[in-house]
């Protein structure tokens, strides 16, 4: 028979705590023992069940979701040497149709090439806050938008959880960053080392002409065609979710002089390992609330909650009683 473990199943109507079989690493893999983890819109969508949830997880009963994960090595698969029981690790599990088992779990296994040894300086609760956000951030700026040293950008959504990172980032990659927020975030933002913060409520970030060599649309509120305007020619236009607009804004961009890109994101150690050194150089994740495992139904409603104001984190290993 095999060892059982806990984990939190989700659905449209509950959420409740299940036993299930305790993964084994196969092959390259590791066993991790989760401390942290924490909440995305991802969650969201697949308890929804729509087209965007089906590309981001495995269709299982019970549903057990969570991409975010800090914790430490529990077990190691053939193949795997360089890591030792105990080892603080941290990463961001591939949103893929074949994910079956998230990180609202007492263990998760995963590839060795998609986590990294956690910083000694970082704790786990920000590691896991900064997982997915910090992968998303990093690979649109570098490797979808090509943002280079002293290239302008635009990062809107700049107080969500992925334009906060993709500030830091952004500027330590040596660009200009221009964020885009709401007034009661300006200051916020403005600590997070934008070179300039636009209120949105007070001014319109679009109106500007040929000034940024790259629109990150964090929250993918807008479109290709409301922001190429004010792009470079050969810059490019990011968003972080698929649809209808960014089909749209693909087949424009082919007659354009301009781009239209769709971030998505690899786990990759070198990633993580980089973005390691960021947030132990200093770079911030803004937290919005931490909450047991237990109450996750709680941390998914507070996800979800407007007045909302940085990353939602849940509490694992400790927190399985109410």
């Amino acid at each position: 028979m095999s060892e059982k473990m806990r984990a939190m199943a989700v659905n449209k109507e509950s959420v409740e705590m299940v036993e299930i079989p305790k993964p084994n690493p196969g092959t390259n893999e590791v066993r991790v023992k989760v401390i942290s983890a924490s909440v995305n819109p991802a969650e969201e969508k697949v308890i929804s069940g729509g087209f965007v949830g089906r590309i981001l997880h495995a269709k299982t009963s019970p549903l057990i979701v969570g991409w975010d994960f800090a914790g430490t090595v529990d077990e190691v698969g053939n193949g795997v040497s360089d890591l030792e029981k105990g080892t603080p690790v941290w990463g961001h599990l591939a949103f893929s149709n074949k994910t079956r088992q998230g990180s609202f779990s007492e263990y998760i296994t995963l590839p060795r090439t998609e986590l990294a040894v956690k910083p000694d300086n970082v704790p786990s609760h920000i590691a896991a806050a900064a997982a997915t956000i910090s992968m998303t951030s990093l690979q649109s700026l570098r490797d979808i938008g090509g943002l280079q040293k002293d290239g302008k950008v635009l990062v809107i959504g700049a107080a969500g959880g992925v334009g906060s990172v993709a500030v830091g980032i952004a500027k330590r990659l040596g660009a200009h960053v221009t964020a885009v927020c709401s007034t009661k975030d300006v200051e916020r933002v403005t600590a997070l080392g934008a070179d300039l913060v636009i209120d949105r409520k007070k001014s319109n970030p679009l109106e500007s002409e040929s000034e940024y060599d790259l629109v990150f649309d964090t929250p993918a509120v807008h479109s290709f065609g409301s922001c190429a305007k004010t792009l470079k020619a050969k810059g490019t236009y990011v968003t972080t979710l698929p649809g209808p607009e960014l089909i749209s804004g693909m087949i424009k961009a082919i007659f354009s002089s301009k781009n239209c890109r769709f971030v998505a994101v690899v786990s990759k150690s070198a990633d993580l390992e980089l973005v390691g050194e960021m947030l132990n150089d200093g770079m911030m994740v803004p937290i919005d609330s931490r909450h047991k495992i237990a109450d996750l139904g709680v941390a998914l409603k507070r996800q979800t909650d407007p007045a909302r104001s940085g990353r939602v984190v849940v509490d694992v290993a400790d927190g399985w009683t109410e």
